[in-house]
């Protein structure tokens, strides 16, 4: 009878051991799982993250692209005028520079049945042609260039405008001065080749600048 007893005891004893074994697993599994349902969660809510983040971005790169396309076409459509303005100043400085050059030239072929004074008048006519030539394109095409193009521009002009006053009223041979005006005449030439280079050179880093841009 105590036999049997101390078997119940212990049968009991396992039982209980058992109970408890399950009860810890149970915990465990319940604990691993509740875990693994919130990483589960979290990955998710990351994931939403991340995707979120990747959709703002390419809207934000959508949006990007449109402002950069829309100002390359605008600065395009600007670069296409201006250009077109510059490239008239450039033909325009070359006329007035050759007709200042020509007033009085080192060398130059006359035309015998032309009086000295109605040759004047046909290089003061020529001359002041490109010159009001150059005025209309400098002033009224003046807001869409850079300013200082147009003090190049402007500082030839007014070389110009010297040397056509002093060939217009000065005379070679007056008190035997003839040494003295073709020295001034060299000098005036001078200056203003200088100066339609220097006006040159400012227009060609322009167009450079605009090339650079809409590469």
């Amino acid at each position: 009878m105590d036999i049997v007893i101390v078997v119940l005891e212990g049968l009991i004893l396992v039982g209980i051991a058992c109970i408890f074994l399950f009860r810890k697993y149970l915990l465990s599994y319940s604990s691993e799982k509740a875990k693994n349902l919130a990483t589960k969660e979290d990955i998710g809510e990351i994931t939403n993250s991340i995707e979120g983040v990747k959709l703002d971005y390419a809207h934000k790169l959508e949006a990007t692209k449109a402002e950069l396309s829309s100002q390359i076409n605008t600065h395009g459509f600007r670069y296409e005028k201006e250009f077109e303005v510059l490239e008239m100043l450039a033909d325009s400085l070359v006329d007035l520079r050759n007709a200042a050059l020509n007033l009085r030239p080192v060398f130059e072929f006359v035309d015998k049945s032309k009086s000295k004074d109605e040759i004047k008048i046909e290089k003061l006519v020529e001359f002041d042609k490109a010159r009001r030539d150059l005025f209309f394109i400098r002033e009224k095409k003046r807001p869409f260039y850079p300013d200082s193009i147009y003090q190049a521009v402007l500082k030839i002009d007014e070389l110009a405008r010297s040397e056509s006053v002093e060939y217009e009223y000065r005379d070679p041979y007056d008190g035997g001065r003839d040494s003295d005006y073709w020295k001034k005449a060299e000098e005036n030439q001078s200056s203003i080749i200088e100066a339609t280079n220097l006006a040159m050179d400012e227009i060609r880093e322009r167009v450079s600048k605009w090339e650079a841009l809409s590469r």
